[in-house]
């Protein structure tokens, strides 16, 4: 059961991960686009 726990802590922390770069990718992005209009 701990290890079912563990894989599961595992996934969450690989999906936060994921989520947190593909926000600072777009955030770049958006900044960058921003910059361009200027």
């Amino acid at each position: 059961q701990l290890m079912a726990a563990k894989t599961s802590v595992n996934m969450h922390t690989g999906l936060i991960k994921t989520y947190l770069e593909s926000f600072a990718l777009t955030t770049l992005i958006v900044i960058l686009s921003l910059q361009a209009q200027n």
